[in-house]
C-alpha cells in the first residue's frame, strides 16, 4: 500500500508519502522506511524524483501532516497506526533495572555474571560466555535508565521505534525507580542537537498520530456495538412475533 500526501509546512518543494513496500539498505533511518518523502518542485503530489526515508529535518512536519492524511483515509490510519505500538514489558524492564555490576564480586577470577535478555536470566556458569543468548554483565550495567535503554533497544530498531522505547523506559523508570531521571526520549537519542522545544514538538507529533489512529479505533468500536444493539433489538422482535403467532 502506498499513499501520498501533502507536507504542511514544505508544499512548495516536497510531498510526503507512507509505502508499507518501501525498502533501503539503511538499517537506522530516522523514522521508519515506510515514512517517505520526494521532490515536487511545488507540482502538487507529482512525484519529481525517487522518494527516500524522511530525515530528522523533515520528522516532525512529516507527523503531522501524517496525521491529517489518516484523519480522511481509513486504510491509511490503519496502516500507519501500527508503527505506533512498540512497547517493551514491565516484567522485560524490571530485568533490566535489576542487571547491576558488582565491582567486588563480579571481577572475581571465575566469577563473572552473565545474562540473557531473551531468557530473563542470570547466571555465574563460566560456559555461557559460549552461549550467544548471554552477554556479559559489564561495568556498563547500572540499573539506571540509560543502562535499562540500552538493554531493551533492539540493534536494527528504526528511529520510531527506538523513541517509543525510550518514553517507555523513561515512564517506568519514573513510576518504580528512586532518585532516577532521564531525559525525553528525543533528549535522550540526541536528536535535534539536544534541543528541548523540538523534542517536545515531537513528543506531540507523535501523540497526534497515536490519536488520529485512536479515533478511528473508537469510531469503528462505537460503530460495531450500535450495529449490536440494533441486532439484538432485531432478534428480541423476532422472538416477539413468533410468540405472539404461537399464542
Amino acid at each position: 500500500m502506498q499513499r501520498k500526501f501533502a507536507s504542511i509546512a514544505h508544499s512548495a518543494k516536497y510531498g510526503y508519502s507512507f509505502d508499507t513496500d518501501a525498502w533501503e539498505y539503511r538499517s537506522n533511518p530516522f523514522l521508519s522506511q515506510k515514512m517517505r518523502m520526494f521532490e515536487t518542485f511545488g507540482d502538487g503530489l507529482c512525484q519529481h524524483s525517487h522518494d527516500w526515508a524522511v530525515s530528522e529535518d523533515f520528522a516532525i512536519d512529516y507527523l503531522y501532516s501524517l496525521a491529517v492524511a489518516m484523519q480522511s483515509d481509513e486504510e491509511l490510519c490503519e496502516r500507519a497506526g501500527y508503527c505506533f505500538g512498540a512497547t517493551v514489558s514491565n516484567d522485560t524492564l524490571k530485568f533490566a533495572a535489576s542487571l547491576i555490576f558488582n565491582p567486588e564480586k563480579d571481577k572475581e577470577y571465575g566469577k563473572t555474571r552473565y545474562f540473557s535478555m531473551s531468557l530473563g536470566k542470570v547466571t555465574r556458569d563460566q560456559d555461557k560466555r559460549h552461549d550467544d543468548r548471554f552477554k556479559e554483565l559489564t561495568e556498563y550495567h547500572t540499573g539506571s535508565p540509560t543502562s535499562i535503554l540500552a538493554l531493551v533497544t533492539h540493534e536494527y530498531s528504526d528511529g520510531l521505534e527506538r523513541w517509543q522505547i525510550a518514553d517507555a523506559v523513561r515512564t517506568w523508570s519514573a513510576d518504580n525507580l528512586k532518585n532516577s531521571y532521564m531525559e525525553m526520549p528525543a533528549v535522550q537519542l540526541k536528536w535535534f542537537n539536544s534541543d528541548f522545544n523540538l523534542a517536545r514538538e515531537f513528543r506531540d507529533a507523535v501523540e497526534c498520530c497515536k490519536d488520529a489512529a485512536t479515533a478511528l479505533r473508537s469510531r469503528n468500536n462505537s460503530v460495531a456495538q450500535v450495529d449490536n444493539y440494533r441486532r439484538s433489538l432485531e432478534r428480541k422482535a423476532a422472538r416477539s412475533n413468533t410468540d405472539t403467532v404461537s399464542a
